[in-house]
């Protein structure tokens, strides 16, 4: 009997132990890992995670005098995650969000009206057919984006398309804008 009662003992305990290391198992299986600093960058901004950092307290004041490569407060102007929800949510598209890249030809980030700051690139060797345009408040709010891709051969036929949230994409005409004096853009006028 003794031995009958230690045995049934000894397989309830060894039954026990792999339950539990089954079930700890299926719990480390279900558990996400936090995302590095590099996944977090590389991670897609989501509608959520565009809300969220809209949110945020942001002040992107610094960047202006500096150029979209340039590194403030360990951002380029278009890796801020500020930006980066801003653009989407005004350029859904990934395909058309595509094109606003820094690093090919750009000028500093100039303040214009509105207090807004304003943020240009283009095409090396190529930027009078293919520029945009990254207008935001210094808050990270009220994107708008230019996306001029060679529309029109003649400069009175030139358009571009501009982008905001919640909003239909617009054309406008010329180029998009690099400094103040050209900002805001002129609506086409029919006629």
């Amino acid at each position: 009997m003794k031995k009958f009662g230690f045995t049934a003992l000894a397989v309830l305990a060894l039954a026990g132990c792999g339950q539990t290391a089954d079930t700890s198992d299926k719990a480390a299986a279900t558990e996400t890992p936090a995302a590095t600093g590099s996944e977090a960058a590389k991670a897609p901004v989501t509608a959520a995670t565009a809300e969220s950092a809209a949110n945020d307290r942001v002040d992107l004041t610094p960047y202006i005098g500096k150029y979209p490569s340039e590194v403030v407060d360990g951002h380029r102007f278009l890796d801020n995650p500020a930006v980066k929800a801003a653009i989407k949510m005004a350029v859904p598209d990934a395909k058309q969000r595509a094109v606003i890249e820094p690093g090919e030809l750009e000028v500093p980030i100039v303040k214009v009206k509105g207090g807004r700051l304003l943020v240009w690139g283009g095409a090396k060797r190529a930027e009078d057919r293919y520029n945009w345009s990254v207008v935001i408040a210094p808050d990270g709010s009220k994107p708008e984006v230019c996306i001029y891709d060679g529309l029109g051969d003649y400069e009175d036929f030139q358009a571009s398309q501009w982008f905001e949230p919640k909003h239909s994409s617009i054309m406008k005409q010329g180029k998009c804008p690099s400094d103040s004096e050209s900002y805001p853009a002129a609506d086409i006028a029919a006629g």
